[in-house]
């Protein structure tokens, strides 16, 4: 039987999102296949809810006890990740008893020696957080963490995408993406005009603006259009 790879599992989850899916069991799914590949022994998801956060998928049993712990205690990585944004990683089970006391004598007497937690964003807001636990006491390959990052980015689709979408909210969608894509033209043409440049080396420079600026590609180009027009 040949192993899955990263990039197999995570087609397969947005092949289930482009679907009718069933969320319950692709979390589970995906909670799994992230602590296979991250590598990690176990893995959980908590979203915030009714003021706190609770568990919503688990690898294990005792691993849904440790979530629930934590979220009755207000304190853990999860709740960490989730109430900064950030992802929180503590190897050596003297140092995760250091951070979080109770909840840290319960992950190690777990049997765990590694946490690592990675938040789920939506528009600027931490929703929850991926939560993986290791028996052994090893950081996470930067590789790893990226990985892991994309499992709880794809678990926020998941529960933010709606189940069905009308046609006429598609139908708006996808003319607000064409109507970005003729923007993007236009703002090539202007650059094109007055920077000397070919329609390629415009799209680059159009890139490079938003890789600078920390904006979209369509807002920049928005910004190149109207600042031509206001001349």
């Amino acid at each position: 039987m040949t192993a899955r790879t990263s990039a197999q599992a995570l087609a397969d989850v947005a092949s289930a999102l482009v679907e009718d899916h069933e969320i319950t069991g692709l979390l589970a799914r995906l909670v799994s296949d992230c602590a296979q590949l991250a590598p990690a022994d176990a893995a959980a998801l908590m979203v915030r809810a009714d003021g706190g956060v609770e568990l919503l998928s688990a690898t294990s049993h005792r691993v849904e006890e440790l979530e629930v712990y934590q979220a009755q205690r207000e304190a853990g990585p999860c709740v960490d990740a989730t109430r900064t944004g950030e992802s929180t990683s503590v190897v050596g089970r003297h140092q995760i008893v250091a951070r979080w006391a109770d909840v840290g004598q319960e992950i190690v007497d777990a049997g765990f020696a590694s946490v690592h937690a990675f938040p789920m964003h939506w528009r600027g807001h931490a929703i929850g957080a991926l939560n993986l636990f290791a028996v052994a006491e090893a950081e996470l390959r930067a590789a790893s963490a990226v990985l892991a990052q994309s499992f709880a980015d794809f678990a926020t689709l998941a529960i933010v995408q709606p189940v069905a979408l009308g046609y006429e909210d598609l139908t708006e969608r996808i003319t607000a993406a064409l109507e970005g894509r003729v923007v993007v033209e236009q703002a090539k043409g202007v650059l094109g005009v007055q920077l000397g440049l070919d329609m390629a080396a415009a799209y680059d420079e159009l890139i490079a603006r938003s890789a600078v600026n920390g904006t979209t590609l369509a807002q920049v180009a928005h910004n190149v259009v109207r600042a031509a027009q206001a001349r």
